[in-house]
């Protein structure tokens, strides 16, 4: 992560490339997941508050004496950026949010509304659209229905400006002052706003009784919510603040639906609607979600409510995402092919895991020309591994793919023996065979490909570290 340095210049000695530099760092930032815990995030968000000028705003300049299409790039573009950011970190712990936190985010947004969001001239449309999607990165929509009472001021802005795209639309009026359109800019913002993201865990899930509140909805795929723990309240499960992980579907959803799910769940009295971030294919979004509000002592636990899942740990060459998903979706690697499993869904989550166990090279694999992983079983140890979060079904078929294509009786075959590494609330798997292979060299192309998967996981991993942990693996 980059640190922010902001600072302001003189309005009269313009340094247009660290200017630049500043509005590139804060875009980065910006996509930043939030977390009041990292150490680096932290420090530039207080490196943000720290920076707002007593007007409210984050401009790069000692003044707004300036050209205007200057003042719009570097007072007003950078004044969004960091009432973004502030709104962002609101949306995803608001309970954390402090009292200056709260003010600097008023402030930030108030001195917003000065110019409507418009660009500079004859780009002032082009300007109002790029502003919009600087909002919308940190979850406007959500805010705004969320915290419209924030900033009302701000509120009333974004929906007129809603109104004014929505008239657009209907109207087939396109075209800025250049007559360049805007259609497809248009068009995706005002889909933006017509519909809301929901993540859903019981009964509203695909095959379940009240899947029909989502039929005119669209499936995104499957997700999580980091932080929840799920409990059985009878014919419906609920979710509540823990340690663990909800799984689910996650949905876009037109908001014309939004009040009939709300009455289903019972929204302020069973169950209140929350703003989270959920994590959809390895990348987190904004979603709403329904937490329990009554108490679950006594009720029993589930890691799930539809499937069984379990966390299949590779430490060999699927630590590669790549070549792991050649089991579950088939294909060749080399001349070698994979049936698909049934379900070719990826996975849930992913995570890197230390295993207790060392890893070495056995047998001799005429695909890859020498010797494969295995764990050590015998002994403690500490191999790195990849987990990822997958229903049983599809951890039945990765076994048998892992030994010929057929699932083997327990001990025989290479991969003969699924080893229990623990729970998390889903079980922690892998398969290797108890009992000890003749140690065989592995290929070069072998070792590179587990340096590949290494690098992937582990980005702070030196080429001298990935190299010593392969060589410490050597017998």
């Amino acid at each position: 992560m980059n640190m922010l340095v902001l600072k302001r210049q003189k309005h009269d000695e313009p340094r247009l490339d660290e200017l630049s530099k500043i509005i590139s760092d804060l875009e980065t930032f910006l996509e930043e997941e939030v977390d009041f815990r990292d150490i680096g995030w932290k420090k530039n968000f207080n490196a943000i508050l720290d920076f707002q000028d007593d007007g409210g705003s984050f401009k790069l300049f000692d003044s707004y004496d300036i050209p205007t299409d200057a003042r719009v790039d570097f007072c007003w573009i950078p004044t969004y950026l960091c009432t973004a950011v502030l709104m962002k970190a609101c949306l995803t712990d608001h309970d954390s949010f402090t009292q200056k936190e709260k003010s600097a985010l008023l402030e930030g947004l108030r001195i917003s509304c000065a110019r409507n969001l418009r660009g500079h001239g004859y780009d002032a449309f082009k300007g109002q659209i790029e502003a919009l999607n600087i909002f919308i990165k940190a979850g406007l929509r959500e805010f705004i229905d969320l915290y419209p009472e924030i900033c009302p001021e701000f509120t009333e802005m974004i929906e007129d400006i809603i109104s004014q795209f929505h008239q657009r639309e209907s109207e087939g009026k396109f075209t800025g002052s250049w007559g360049e359109s805007y259609e497809d800019e248009i068009r995706s913002i005002n889909e933006y706003f017509s519909q809301r993201q929901v993540f859903v865990y019981g009964t509203l899930l695909s095959g379940e009784d009240n899947h029909h509140f989502l039929d005119e909805s669209t499936c995104l795929g499957k997700a999580f919510a980091k932080g929840y723990d799920m409990y059985n309240v009878g014919w419906y499960p609920a979710i509540v603040p823990g340690d663990g992980l909800a799984i689910g579907e996650l949905y876009q959803v037109p908001l014309a639906d939004i009040p009939a799910i709300d009455r289903l769940e019972g929204e302020g009295r069973l169950y209140i609607k929350k703003c989270e971030r959920v994590n959809l294919n390895g990348k987190s979004t904004f979603a709403f979600i329904y937490v329990y509000l009554r108490d679950v002592s006594g009720l029993e636990r589930i890691p799930a409510w539809k499937d069984d899942y379990v966390w299949y740990v590779s430490y060999g060459s699927n630590m590669s995402k790549e070549r792991f998903m050649k089991y579950i979706k088939g294909g060749y690697v080399g001349n070698r092919h994979y049936p698909s499993c049934e379900d070719t869904s990826d996975p849930v989550a992913v995570k890197v895991i230390e295993i207790g166990y060392d890893m070495y090279f056995g047998e001799y694999s005429p695909h890859w020309s020498g010797g494969v992983s295995f764990l050590d079983v015998t002994k403690k140890g500490n191999a790195l591994g990849v987990a990822y979060l997958i229903t049983k079904n599809q951890f039945r078929h990765i076994v048998a793919q892992e030994n010929g294509g057929k699932c083997p009786k327990k001990g025989k075959g290479w991969y003969g023996d699924v080893i229990d590494l623990g729970s998390d609330g889903f079980e922690i798997k892998t398969v290797t065979k108890k009992i000890l292979h003749d140690y065989s060299e592995p290929s070069q192309r072998y070792l590179n490909t587990l340096a590949e998967g290494i690098m992937q996981n582990w980005p702070n991993m030196t080429e001298k570290e990935i190299g010593d942990y392969l060589d410490g693996c050597m017998r």
